[in-house]
């Protein structure tokens, strides 16, 4: 459903029409965490608290008048996209992503070729985080829907310009994924819950040093020799990390298998059966080694971290079945959620001498 249109759009969002932009309402909310696992997107608990601008179910791009600060932009480059005027849509662009004039034309191109078959019907919303504004289009082909971000960047004299190939910071990726470009939610989308953020007791700046609109994720989670509010989950963690080590010690670990997701077992029976001895012996030793130390309770989603003495600071990620046992997941997986944890400030902290410590709620 969503090839032909969102590889029109994937480099860079599409508009349609013109007028001025006035949000109905502006208001703090907690967006859940997506992670990517093997069988599918979870719902977290985790949560990044963004600003959101609501606008009216009508056409409100369109019209005559004036718009200033982020809408007044937005309305800007729906206008030179839909006359096909490549010398506005340059002005509006990003000095860092109008710099390579080849990519540029070939993205403005894009857009306006695509402006006869594609119709952007409702931008119900968009979000403020981190130095951007990220407006949620929902566009329409002839057979297709999808929603599509269109990305403005706060400038220094306090206006934006477009990002026509999007930006790739963590948090955009976050609010993305979250918001199901093609779903059919994304009319109304879902919220982390009271309880998921008053139960937090970390909250992490994934947006780095931004000052406009920054962000915060916020965790639940502790050290696992005191654990706090997950104490449960933390006894969970050991008992499985501990058994998983056990099963690494024998001649046979099909055992270990049953700790983990069906994809992540069939591709370590298949790479184990061919591996070499040596090899085997260095998968065991390099697991047996991790320690967990700190964990983050983001049910269904368990984030352990880990201290080993070959390569420092590890992540494994779990996930809890129906049966409330907790399985390995994306053992061999690399996806969007490694950025949020295992990079970034998250993962440095991990490293501090009370880690994550500077994180903490108080």
């Amino acid at each position: 459903m969503r090839s032909r249109l969102l590889t029109i759009v994937t480099a860079a969002a599409l508009s349609l029409g013109s007028g001025v932009a006035s949000a109905q309402e502006s208001h703090a909310v907690n967006v859940p965490l997506m992670f990517d696992a093997e069988a599918g997107p979870l719902k977290t608990s985790a949560c990044l608290q963004v600003t959101e601008r609501v606008y009216p179910a009508a056409a409100w791009w369109e019209g005559a008048g004036h718009a200033t600060g982020p809408d007044g932009a937005f309305r800007a480059v729906i206008a030179a996209m839909k006359q096909k005027d490549r010398a506005a849509l340059l002005k509006l662009t990003d000095p860092s992503q109008a710099r390579d004039t080849a990519k540029f034309d070939q993205q403005a191109n894009a857009f306006f070729q695509q402006l006869q078959s594609i119709r952007l019907v409702a931008v119900p919303r968009a979000y403020e985080f981190d130095g951007v504004v990220a407006y949620f289009g929902k566009f329409q082909s002839a057979t297709q829907t999808a929603y599509v971000p269109l990305v403005f960047t706060r400038q220094t004299d306090d206006s934006f310009l477009f990002l026509p190939a999007r930006t790739r910071q963590v948090t955009f990726t976050v609010i993305e994924n979250w918001f199901a470009p093609s779903g059919k939610g994304a009319d109304t989308p879902a919220y982390c819950t009271d309880a998921d953020v008053k139960r937090a007791t970390h909250r992490v700046a994934l947006g780095g040093s931004a000052t406009w609109r920054p962000s915060a994720l916020l965790l639940t989670g502790g050290p696992l020799d005191a654990a706090g509010s997950v104490p449960a989950v933390a006894a969970q963690v050991k008992s499985t990390i501990d058994q998983m080590k056990a099963a690494l010690r024998g001649p046979d670990i099909s055992e270990l298998y049953t700790f983990m997701t069906p994809e992540g077992a069939g591709r370590l029976r298949q790479w184990f059966d061919a591996a070499t001895p040596h090899d085997r012996d260095e998968y065991r030793a390099a697991l047996i080694d991790q320690q967990p130390f700190f964990v983050f309770d983001q049910s269904p989603l368990i984030v352990v971290y880990t201290k080993t003495r070959a390569s420092g600071i590890q992540v494994l990620y779990f996930t809890v079945t129906a049966d409330k046992r907790l399985v390995w997941t994306n053992s061999s997986h690399i996806t969007d959620s490694d950025h949020v944890f295992k990079q970034g400030p998250l993962f440095a902290a991990a490293s501090s001498p009370k880690p994550f410590g500077t994180m903490v709620i108080k």
